[in-house]
């Protein structure tokens, strides 16, 4: 997918997930540009990562207006395919990596992190990373990341 344009509204869900037992509790937080939270939205799943994912962000009256979906596999209990996520949801996916090696067929370097993305090219993947990019990263991740934290504190007590 290419995007011509890139508004400073737009839309992106950050996700992160937290395995509780045999249970998976995924949060994602909807931002509009850098500076707006638009909602946020949970799912306790069994299924694997990519499914409950799919399943929360289509069920979610949030679906139509999100652009992207943003992942960090440094805040995910298990390994997700970007590529099926995409198809399941027909949102594009970016997901930084752990990894080092970047190989330009699939993987390109942004800020000193290597990105993955699928359903979206590179130039319109850096665009969008333009606008939503701050000094602490992609706020959409760093909040659903909170979020998830204390939820999981609160279910340990």
């Amino acid at each position: 997918m290419h995007i011509s344009q890139v508004k400073p509204e737009f839309r992106s869900i950050g996700v992160t997930a937290h395995r509780i037992n045999e249970k998976l509790l995924i949060v994602g937080v909807v931002y509009r540009g850098k500076d707006i939270i638009d909602g946020v939205v949970s799912q306790v799943t069994s299924v694997g990562l990519g499914d409950g994912v799919a399943d929360m962000l289509c069920e979610s009256k949030h679906h139509g207006q999100v652009r992207i979906i943003i992942l960090d596999e440094a805040m995910l209990p298990e390994p997700v395919s970007v590529e099926n996520l995409w198809e399941e949801t027909e949102k594009p996916v970016l997901l930084f990596s752990k990894s080092m090696e970047v190989d330009p067929r699939y993987l390109f370097e942004y800020k000193e992190r290597v990105v993955r993305a699928a359903g979206i090219d590179e130039d319109s993947a850096r665009r969008v990373l333009d606008r939503i990019y701050c000094e602490s990263g992609i706020e959409a991740i760093r909040m659903s990341d909170i979020i998830l934290r204390n939820i999981v504190r609160l279910h340990n007590v």
